[in-house]
């Protein structure tokens, strides 16, 4: 049976947990009833799991992750219970994993999505000091993987509007800043993503309020994310969402051209060479 901490468990944790999982067993080449076998539980205890119909046992978590995870089910179940606010952004990592289009702001540092392994780490390390190493070092690389999953994916398409001061920001050595910027140069020259920059000396800078996503998929209603160190708000309202287009708009209208974007890049890396 249940414990009571399990049962009063947040929806979204075990949606995402169950998403998880399921990800990670379809990437193994089980089935459900498959995976059963191997950790001692039946289909529909695996099937209640993916679907977030019902938590895990201790044991069921332990075996999932010896069969699946090499601990990233672990490290997953840690973050989604540890203080009820880190489901958000694995929420925003699926949608924008399965969406059309994701328009979005930035004015400290590159997209998640966007961040090769050592700029990730160094942003991690400083902005959240009390983590310990090996913590550092998994989200490092879920941030790199899902960076190199957009790549490969094709998909969604990606229009960012950066504040310009981002290239000029030095997180880490230059050689994580040179990795960074080329790998950002690499994705727009290609076409995988569109990127404009606000120029710094801008007097009129419609993105005062902060960074923001516009994400459209097939399924839903067109969604918006705002985020800080602690946690995130989604907002579904179709005028709130309309209100956050006109911004993103107004921030374009204001942005360089992505071929100037482009040139400014490699501006940047050239002053890295130096």
């Amino acid at each position: 049976m249940p414990s009571k901490d399990l049962n009063n468990l947040d929806k979204r944790v075990l949606l995402a947990y169950g998403r998880e999982v399921r990800r990670l067993r379809e990437e193994a080449g089980f089935t459900q009833t498959a995976l059963a076998r191997h950790v001692a539980s039946s289909k529909t205890a695996v099937s209640d799991v993916e679907r977030g119909k019902a938590a895990a046992s201790a044991q069921l978590r332990s075996d999932l992750d010896e069969i699946l995870g090499a601990g990233r089910l672990t490290h997953l179940w840690k973050e989604l219970t540890g203080s009820g606010k880190e489901v958000w952004k694995h929420e925003i990592a699926e949608l924008i994993a399965g969406a059309n289009a994701v328009y979005e702001y930035e004015v400290l540092v590159f997209p998640a999505y966007l961040q090769t392994e050592g700029y990730a780490r160094t942003l991690i390390r400083y902005g959240v000091p009390w983590l310990p190493e090996d913590e550092i070092a998994s989200r490092a690389e879920e941030r790199a993987k899902r960076s190199q999953e957009l790549v490969e994916s094709g998909q969604p398409m990606v229009w960012l509007v950066l504040d310009e001061t981002i290239l000029m920001r030095r997180y880490g050595s230059t050689d994580v800043m040179r990795e960074q910027l080329s790998h950002v140069l690499d994705l727009a020259e290609r076409e995988r993503i569109t990127v404009q920059l606000v120029p710094a000396s801008s007097p009129k800078h419609p993105g005062v309020s902060g960074a923001f996503k516009l994400v459209t998929t097939d399924h839903f209603p067109d969604v918006m994310f705002a985020e800080n160190v602690h946690e995130g708000q989604m907002v579904t309202s179709t005028v709130d969402v309309a209100h956050y287009r006109m911004l993103f708009a107004a921030l374009q209208g204001v942005a360089s051209s992505p071929e100037e974007a482009q040139a400014r890049l490699r501006d940047e890396l050239q002053k890295l060479e130096s």
